[in-house]
C-alpha cells in the first residue's frame, strides 16, 4: 500500500513540475499565424514576435542597411492562393519568404522566391526576389513593444501589409487583379461552367461594384443552363432539386435594379420566383415577392 501511494505521489509530482515548467517559460518570440481574405484571394501569413524589452532596435540590434528576417525564429512566410499585384509587380500564387532591409527614412521589402527555414541566406541576392520594393518610414507617437504584421485597410480588391514595431511603421500595398483571376477561372473547361460564371457574376456585382460586367456575366450563366431554350421551355426540364435556378434570376433582377432597369428586374423578379415556387424555396419566395412588390410601387 506504501509502495502504491509513493508511487501515485511521484506521478502526481511529476505531472505538477510538467506543468509549472510549461507556466514559467513562455516564449519570449510567441508564433503567429494569421489567414485573411482579401477580396476572391486567401492570404496566410506566418512569422514570430520578438519584444523591445528595453533595448534599442533599429540601428542597432537590427542594423541599419542590412537585410533582416522581419521577425524572430523561423523566416516570415505569406502564402498567396492566387494573384495579387504587390506595388506595382504582379505576384503568382505561392509561398514567399519577407526579407526586409531597414534605414532611418525608408525600408526595401523584398518577397523572396527562395524560401529559407532560418536567417537571411549567406547568398542573398535581391535579383531573386519575386518583388523589390522601397517605402517611407512612418513615425509612431507611441512605441509597439512587440513586432506586429497585420493586414489593414481592407476592401474589396486591396489591403496594406503593415509591418510595426518600436516607434515605426512600413505600408506595403497589396491588390488583387479580380479581372484576371476570374477571366483565368472561366477558361478552364469545366462540366458545370454556369455555376463560375454565376460565381463570377456575384463577385463583380458584389464585390468589385461592377453591375454592368456583373449582368454581362449572369447572362451568360443563364445562357449556358438554359441551352438556348425558352425559360419556359427550359423550366418544363430543369432540375428542381437545384437552388441555383432561383438564385441566377435573383441575382439578375439585383443587377439590374442597381442599373436602374426597374422594368427588366422585375421581369427576372418573377422568374426567379416561379423556379422558387416550384422548388419550394421560402428565401426566393419571399424575397422576391417583396422585390417584385417594392419595384412596383417606384
Amino acid at each position: 500500500m506504501k509502495n502504491a501511494l509513493l508511487l501515485v505521489s511521484i506521478l502526481f509530482t511529476m505531472s505538477l513540475t510538467a506543468q509549472i515548467s510549461k507556466l514559467t517559460n513562455p516564449k519570449l518570440s510567441p508564433f503567429q499565424k494569421t489567414e485573411i481574405k482579401i477580396g476572391i484571394v486567401d492570404v496566410s501569413l506566418e512569422y514570430s514576435r520578438p519584444s523591445m524589452r528595453g533595448r534599442k532596435i533599429f540601428g542597432a540590434l537590427e542594423p541599419y542597411d542590412k537585410v533582416w528576417r522581419t521577425g524572430a525564429n523561423k523566416n516570415t512566410k505569406i502564402v498567396f492562393s492566387d494573384y495579387v499585384i504587390i506595388g506595382d509587380v504582379e505576384v503568382a500564387p505561392g509561398t514567399y519568404t519577407i526579407f526586409t532591409k531597414p534605414s532611418v527614412d525608408t525600408w526595401d521589402v523584398y518577397f523572396h522566391a527562395e524560401i529559407d527555414e532560418y536567417g537571411v541566406p549567406d547568398t542573398f541576392n535581391p535579383k531573386n526576389s519575386i518583388v523589390q520594393l522601397n517605402v517611407p518610414v512612418i513615425k509612431l507617437d507611441k512605441e509597439i513593444e512587440t513586432l506586429g504584421i497585420t493586414f489593414d485597410n481592407l476592401t474589396a480588391n486591396a489591403a496594406i501589409l503593415n509591418i510595426s514595431w518600436e516607434k515605426i511603421k512600413i505600408a506595403v500595398p497589396i491588390k488583387i487583379p479580380t479581372d484576371k483571376i476570374l477571366k483565368n477561372y472561366l477558361s478552364k473547361k469545366n462540366t458545370s461552367l454556369s455555376r463560375e460564371y454565376s460565381l463570377a457574376a456575384y463577385i463583380y456585382f458584389d464585390k468589385e461594384k461592377n453591375s454592368k460586367k456583373a449582368l454581362a456575366t449572369i447572362k451568360k450563366s443563364i445562357e449556358i443552363e438554359e441551352k438556348g431554350m425558352s425559360f419556359e421551355l427550359w423550366l418544363k426540364n430543369a432540375n428542381l432539386e437545384d437552388q441555383r435556378l432561383a438564385y441566377n434570376y435573383y441575382l439578375k433582377s439585383q443587377i439590374l435594379y442597381d442599373l436602374d432597369e426597374k422594368e427588366e428586374a422585375i421581369k427576372s423578379a418573377r422568374q426567379s420566383l416561379i423556379i422558387a415556387e416550384k422548388i419550394k424555396s421560402e428565401y426566393y419566395i419571399n424575397t422576391n415577392t417583396e422585390n417584385i412588390k417594392a419595384w412596383g410601387k417606384q
